[in-house]
Formats: structure tokens, C-alpha cells, sequence
């Protein structure tokens, strides 16, 4: 079996559907695949309704706060969420939008670049993101993506808003609540603090496999997480079109996706009860 942990659609800032993202699966002979959009886990009802040869579950890559740096952790639901997690994630997404309102006043008043939010929300079919306005900037001002993203709406942009996130330990917790796997994703990506000093917080697992790590950092991964019994996991972090990273280009299998599925199990035996 072979099993890409780490996917996003249109329900975040991805460009592919649940549809096609399970086109992508048997196209390139996966027989399991975790939705895991940013904080929203409103695919499940597509999931569903899926009749196909391969297995989904559903997943979120929840946004968090630690030491004054974004950090996202995955969490990992199987086949069943509480309606307490929904309201949750609907709530964040709710605030998203206010937080996509004030960025396209700012892009007025900083650049004199004029958006409308009816515009951005077209290009997303779930969770507004910034991917999505910078998406909008490109159609009209003819910018590349990176350009938009950078220059207009990028964390030290004139036009950038924060947002209130919860926190880390905050975070796992409420995923643990809700027997969710807790994985820490890509710590390639956290630079202002040794990643190691966060691992005793709850997670199971560590992304040792994704498309920004490369094979010996992999490695050096696979060591830790082996000797502090953590579970291992991958995935190729696709997000479609507006990245370079492919749907098949990171995962995991044999003994290693055994060993998730196992504990993963023994989470929704628990929810089900």
C-alpha cells in the first residue's frame, strides 16, 4: 500500500477538487489518500460521497502560534469528526474572510490596487486564503504569483493583516480531544526555534517526508522519530497549480503506513464507542 498523507483543494487554497485529487490517486497508483486542508474539514462530505477504489480520510493542517512563529501540526481524523469540530473550523473560516476584507482595503489605500472580495472568493470554493487574493492580483494586474504574493500581502507588506491564531500546545489539545493523530508538518519550515524543543507538547508523529526536505534531512527524521517511537508520515503537500510540488512526489508505505493505520485505528475505535 501506498499512502500520500498531505493533500489540499478547493475547500482551502488548493486548485484541484476531491474529484480530481482522487483522479490524481489512480492515475498515480495510490491506494490512500488524507485530505488535509487548512483549517477545514468540510471535504468529508465529498469524501463520502466518493465511489472509488482508493481509501480517503479526512485530515486538516491546522494553523497555530508558537514563539512568535506560524506553525502548522496535522491532524488526522479518519472517517469521523464530531459536529464540535466542524463548528470550529467554520468558525475560523468565518474569520478568514474578515481577514481577507481588511487585506483588500489595504491593497486600495497602500497600492492602489482594487480587488473585489467577490473576485477572490471565486477562486476559492472553501476556506479564503491568501493564495486566492494574490490569484486575483495576477488575473488583473498581470504579476506572477510570487510577485503578488511577496510584494502586496506577504507577512512584511504593507497591505499584510495577522490574524489571531490559537496556540500550540492549545492546538494539539483540541485535536487530541477529538481523537485526532497529531502530526508536527514539514519542521524544514520552522526557523525561529529548534523544532525538537516542541516534541514532548503531544505530537504522535513527525512529516518526515515531504517535497521541501531533502533525502538525508529525511533521514535524519526517520532516526528521531524511531528513537523516540513516533509515528512516521508523508506527503507531497500538493496544492495543485499554484505550486511546484506534484501529488505523487512524496508518501508513505509498507511497514511504516501499517503502523499509522494501526493508530489511527485504535483513535476511531475510541470516537466510536
Amino acid at each position: 500500500m501506498k499512502a500520500n498523507l498531505h493533500i489540499h483543494t478547493t475547500n482551502s487554497d488548493g486548485t484541484k477538487t476531491v474529484s480530481e485529487i482522487n483522479q490524481l490517486a489512480q492515475q498515480f497508483g495510490f491506494d490512500l489518500v488524507a485530505i488535509t486542508d487548512h483549517d477545514t474539514v468540510e471535504a468529508i462530505d465529498e469524501i463520502n460521497a466518493l465511489n472509488t477504489p482508493i481509501q480517503f480520510m479526512i485530515g486538516v493542517e491546522m494553523s497555530c502560534k508558537y514563539a512568535g512563529e506560524d506553525i502548522h501540526i496535522l491532524g488526522y481524523f479518519g472517517n469521523h469528526i464530531t459536529e464540535e469540530v466542524r463548528v470550529y473550523f467554520k468558525k475560523v473560516s468565518a474569520e478568514r474572510i474578515l481577514r481577507c476584507q481588511k487585506i483588500i482595503k489595504n491593497l486600495k489605500d497602500y497600492y492602489n490596487i482594487e480587488i473585489s472580495y467577490e473576485d477572490v472568493k471565486k477562486k476559492a470554493d472553501g476556506v479564503i486564503a491568501r493564495p486566492h487574493i494574490a490569484q486575483t492580483i495576477c488575473e488583473k494586474y498581470g504579476c506572477t504569483f510570487d510577485e503578488a504574493f511577496d510584494k502586496y500581502i506577504g507577512n512584511k507588506a504593507k497591505a499584510y493583516v495577522p490574524y489571531e491564531v490559537i496556540g500550540l500546545e492549545d492546538a494539539i489539545n483540541f485535536l487530541k480531544e477529538h481523537q485526532a493523530l497529531v502530526i508536527l508538518a514539514h519542521p524544514i519550515w520552522i526557523k525561529k526555534f529548534d523544532f525538537h524543543d516542541i516534541l514532548h507538547f503531544g505530537f504522535d508523529g513527525i512529516e518526515v517526508y515531504h517535497p521541501d526536505q531533502s533525502k538525508e534531512y529525511s533521514q535524519a527524521l526517520k532516526a528521531l522519530a524511531e528513537e523516540k517511537g513516533m509515528l512516521i508520515t508523508g506527503g507531497s503537500d500538493y496544492h495543485g497549480d499554484i505550486t511546484n510540488n506534484r501529488f505523487e512526489q512524496s508518501y508513505i508505505e509498507g511497514e511504516t503506513l501499517e503502523t499509522f493505520l494501526t493508530a489511527l485505528n485504535q483513535k476511531q475505535k475510541t470516537l466510536t464507542k
